[in-house]
């Protein structure tokens, strides 16, 4: 199989993969700044820890590599709007205009109402391909009570559904 054929079927596929969407942040003070995605996932446990996957390219890249921590924000439906801003529609600060965002003890925003926000200290990244693989040790978590994640499948936001099994 050709690369190019394998490439796009690649992404074919992953189109596929349903994902809770989230908004990852970092900065300090008024340098704030943050990005949406939806490659991120638990590594493990003990102790609690989690990556998130980074094109080189974005401009959150270069703060996180910078700053040594970050926070996943993982949303909800009622954050569908915010979705825009932070796909590249807004720059910088223009991004929190939107959304109940506060500043963390170390200065770096968090989305008060996100279904969970997991506050991470960097303890490992890796460059693969175009991207940045950031490994995060998690320091705190503030969860929601509700449960209605912003879910992004086949180049869409869509909605969670249970099923009885």
């Amino acid at each position: 199989m050709r690369s190019e054929d394998l490439a796009a079927d690649f992404k074919h596929a992953m189109r596929r993969l349903a994902s809770t969407v989230a908004i990852v942040t970092s900065g300090r003070d008024n340098e704030w700044t943050g990005m949406v995605a939806t490659a991120v996932t638990s590594v493990a446990a003990d102790p609690p820890t989690l990556l998130v996957v980074v094109n080189r390219s974005a401009s959150l890249s270069p703060v996180l590599a910078q700053s040594g921590h970050f926070c996943v924000n993982l949303l909800s439906q009622r954050h569908a709007s915010i979705v825009g801003a932070f796909s590249g529609k807004k720059k910088g600060l223009e991004r929190f205009a939107g959304g109940g965002w506060s500043a963390c003890d170390e200065g770096f925003p968090v989305l008060e109402d996100a279904v969970a926000s997991l506050v991470c200290k960097t303890v490992h990244a890796l460059e693969l391909a175009t991207h940045t693989i950031f490994v995060g040790e998690v320091r705190d978590v503030h969860c929601h009570d509700e449960i209605d994640p912003l879910i992004w499948v086949d180049g869409h936001l869509a909605r969670a559904e249970s099923v009885s099994i």
